[in-house]
């Protein structure tokens, strides 16, 4: 029997998701900071191993308890996932809320040159998306050119 006082489940809006090579948040105040932005991944030989890839999110507007869901995947093939993570947060009653998380993706294999696609779910629905691209460098040319 309902009292009334359930919260019920409300999808948050994205305000970001940022690829980098490393998140800190201090103990202390809770702030993020995020080290090397990137959207793009070089490799000299593939498959391409990535030893740590942090996917930073934040999330309004949700409320109740919220499942989530990274993938990433290759925007060239249907040959599911190369990545997923999954866990819930609880966005308690105030949508007012943002809610900030920081996503480790470790021993992250790039099996070819191609664009990624790293997609963000909450209660299965799709939320947002960042692209990146891996590729092998031609020979002779510096970063930057």
């Amino acid at each position: 029997m309902s009292n009334g006082n359930e919260i019920h489940s409300v999808t948050p809006f994205p305000l970001a998701m940022v690829v980098c090579d490393f998140i800190y948040r201090d103990p202390f105040t809770g702030k993020y900071t995020l080290t090397g932005l990137f959207s793009t991944i070089a490799g000299m030989e593939f498959p391409l191993v990535h030893p740590h890839l942090h996917v930073y999110t934040a999330l309004t507007g949700g409320r109740g308890r919220i499942q989530l869901r990274l993938e990433i995947t290759s925007a060239d093939d249907d040959g599911g996932p190369l990545a997923v993570v999954q866990g819930e947060v609880d966005s308690a009653d105030d949508p007012r809320v943002i809610q900030e998380l920081g996503i480790v993706f470790g021993g992250l294999v790039f099996p070819k040159p191609g664009e990624y696609r790293i997609s963000l779910y909450a209660n299965n629905e799709f939320m947002v998306e960042r692209r990146l691209l891996a590729f092998k460098p031609q020979q002779g040319t510096e970063h930057g050119d």
